[in-house]
């Protein structure tokens, strides 16, 4: 087989290594950072989810919610997520009960720069569950 032309035929360089390696980094530091908070607030989700097949959960007053939320994240090591009694909020409309737990995370990369995570969550308590 013979070549026409040498130069389409190189491998990677060294440069082209580096910038490689390092996309390759800051990718997997990116991950490593961003994917908890995710899970933090999946944790915090399902808390929220399983407060609403609590009995009786139409006569809860919004102290007692709180208290149950704690004791359902405490089990997963979710209790130290979010300040509840600020981003926990219980809302009435049309016979119904709206729970959310909406809040902002703020976290640091390198110096000044830092990633905001808004999240919200709500779910919907019906009568008779």
């Amino acid at each position: 087989m013979k070549f026409q032309n040498k130069y389409k035929q190189r491998g990677l360089s060294f440069w082209g290594f580096i910038w490689g390696s390092v996309l390759v980094v800051c990718t997997a530091y990116l991950l490593v950072i961003g994917i908890p908070p995710y899970i933090d607030n999946r944790k915090l989700h399902n808390a929220l989810e399983s407060l609403t097949e609590e009995p009786r959960i139409m006569e809860m007053s919004r102290a007692k919610m709180i208290r149950l939320l704690n004791r359902k994240l405490n089990i997963d090591y979710g209790d130290q997520i979010v300040n509840l009694d600020k981003a926990f909020k219980v809302r009435n409309a049309d016979g119904n009960r709206n729970l959310s737990i909406d809040y902002e995370l703020v976290v640091p990369l390198a110096y000044n720069i830092s990633l905001l995570f808004d999240f919200e969550n709500h779910v919907i308590a019906k009568p008779g569950t």
